[in-house]
């Protein structure tokens, strides 16, 4: 059996490239996020780590959950609250009354994971963490660049005060992954899990598309668009070519010949 970091690694590859295709992702990434949406997307990701917190807190002394479990270096929701209050004031709490269907799903998830097969929350720890740690700085540079934030405010979610150096954090992260003893099955279910993980975050990005309409397109999207509407008017091109031969065809019929003829000398003919 592999080892368990790097079919993590290998198994999420496609889909974890998907979501950085993502319509939000690329957003974020031009600065095209308004500070308001982004604090509604805080909403998400409370509802999600709040939950796997308490997963993870609950499982703690499960031999493999315990392997990753570090929540002095790595619990996010402390962090959150204070970005949601600077984001979206000090009613936030407010926001979190209704869960929406791609929250609920996610969350549901990792409650699943928790009551029925602890070892799967290993996967939302891969996936939620390390993304946070590597991904998730550039992301925290893009959002203080294109919205002028003030020195250490709104970016507290991206900040692991507790941990000194990032890269061996996250090796000695992939170290403990590759240390979890599981049966073949479990291990390939983690792999699974963590493969769901990254299109539960697909999902949640989704839902914010509505709000990213009307914005200028990327090059890549404008030249779908651009092919799209050639193939589409080249179709209704050949489908009035072929209307016109029908019509021409139609009207050299014996019968069609006759009408006109009779039409001209002002006769009428029979049915």
């Amino acid at each position: 059996m592999a080892l368990l970091a790097v079919d993590l690694k290998e198994g999420t590859k496609t889909v974890h490239a998907e979501a950085e295709r993502s319509k939000f992702v690329k957003y974020f990434f031009r600065g095209e996020i308004t500070p308001a949406t982004y604090g509604r997307f805080l909403v998400s990701l409370y509802h999600i780590y709040n939950a796997l917190e308490e997963a993870l807190e609950k499982n703690k002394d499960n031999e493999n959950v315990q392997l990753v479990y570090f929540p002095t270096e790595l619990n996010r929701k402390a962090a959150l609250e204070e970005d949601l209050e600077f984001f979206n004031g000090p009613e936030w709490r407010d926001m979190l009354l209704t869960l929406s269907p791609a929250q609920k799903a996610y969350t549901d998830a990792i409650r699943r994971c928790s009551e029925s097969q602890p070892e799967l929350l290993i996967a939302h720890t891969y996936v939620r963490y390390l993304g946070d740690l590597s991904g998730g700085q550039i992301l925290a540079k893009k959002l203080q660049k294109y919205n002028d934030l003030p020195e250490g405010k709104g970016v507290a979610f991206y900040h692991f005060d507790r941990i000194e150096n990032k890269n061996e954090f996250k090796e000695m992260f992939r170290i403990r992954l590759n240390q979890v003893e599981v049966d073949e099955a479990t291990h390939m279910a983690i792999v699974e899990e963590s493969c769901q993980a990254f299109i539960r975050n697909i999902d949640i990005f989704q839902e914010f598309d509505h709000e990213l309409e009307g914005l200028p397109l990327t090059k890549k999207e404008q030249e779908a668009l651009d092919a799209a509407q050639a193939a589409e008017t080249a179709a209704a091109h050949e489908a009035a070519k072929a209307g016109a031969s029908t019509s021409i065809l139609s009207s050299l019929a014996p019968s069609n010949l006759l009408s006109s003829l009779a039409s001209v000398v002002g006769l009428k003919t029979g049915a």
